[in-house]
Order: C-alpha cells, then sequence, then structure tokens
C-alpha cells in the first residue's frame, strides 16, 4: 500500500499528528504540509490520508481548496480524515465532520480527532487575544491522543 498523507499545521499540533501517523504506517509514506508544499499527483497513492488544525471552528483553506480540487481523484482511494482541534469532545466531532464533504467522510476507512492541543505560546497577538477573549484560558494545553493515533491507523490497514 501506497499512502500519503496531506496535512494543514499552522502551529504543530496537526504536524505532529501527520507525522505520529506516517511512522505507524511505514516505510514509504510521505507527509506534506499543504501550507508550505504544493500536493503531488494522487495518482501513484491508493491511501490519502487528510487532515489539520480547526482555526475558528474550521479546517485551513488550503485543506478546503485541495479537497475541492481533488474530490473526484479521491473517490477511488481509501481515506484517512483527522483534525486537532481545541474544543471538546462533542464539538471536535462536529468539526471533523464539518471540516470534509459529506461524501467522503462517509467513503473514510478512519476519521478522528487526534489532538486537543492548544500552542499559545505559537499564536499570534491577534489569535492570543481572541482566543484569551473566547475561552478565558491562556497558556499551552493539550496533547495529542496517541491512543486514537494507534487505532486509526489500524482501522486504515485492514
Amino acid at each position: 500500500m501506497k499512502a500519503i498523507i496531506l496535512y494543514t499545521s499552522r502551529h504543530g499540533c496537526a504536524e505532529q499528528a501527520a507525522l505520529a501517523l506516517q511512522s505507524r504506517m511505514g516505510e514509504g509514506t510521505e507527509a506534506v504540509n499543504l501550507m508550505h508544499t504544493p500536493p503531488p499527483s494522487l495518482a501513484g497513492f491508493d491511501t490519502v490520508i487528510m487532515g489539520g488544525s480547526i482555526y475558528y471552528g474550521k479546517i485551513q483553506k488550503q485543506m478546503s481548496e485541495f479537497v475541492d480540487r481533488e474530490i473526484t481523484a479521491l473517490a477511488d482511494k481509501r481515506i484517512g480524515l483527522f483534525i486537532c482541534a481545541g474544543e471538546s469532545e462533542d464539538k471536535a466531532g462536529l468539526e471533523l465532520l464539518r471540516s470534509f464533504p459529506e461524501s467522503l467522510y462517509l467513503k473514510a476507512k478512519a476519521a478522528e480527532v487526534l489532538g486537543s492541543e492548544v500552542k499559545f505560546s505559537k499564536l499570534s497577538l491577534a489569535e492570543r487575544l481572541v482566543y484569551r477573549a473566547v475561552t478565558g484560558k491562556s497558556g499551552d494545553r493539550g496533547r495529542l491522543y496517541t491512543n486514537r493515533i494507534d487505532h486509526f491507523v489500524s482501522k486504515l490497514l485492514r
């Protein structure tokens, strides 16, 4: 199985999740941050994992634009979807549902919230002000869910 992990990460949580997935998926799995690198052709991959962090309730536009552009090419691929979100479990689950087209979500072999990390120290001043105003919190918090990462990979490899 040839796999690629396409992700968007601004402050590092989704990148950590993507790299954890890559290490568990096996040799030859590529990982590409769409915020810095254009995606390769999907023709050579049978498994495509996509994910990113949620900001202000949405996944980054680079991921949304990629999915919209490649939805037809994704139809015959094994799909995995993930997000990292700073919200509660219920809200994060809804954000996962809203981050990808319903047809892609329903087709996915694995779809999961893989982290809830907020790296307050990496936020811009504007992001810190908004985050503090909305949540009343400051400081780094959260973590990656390694048990979910393991489960996600086992579902994809079945």
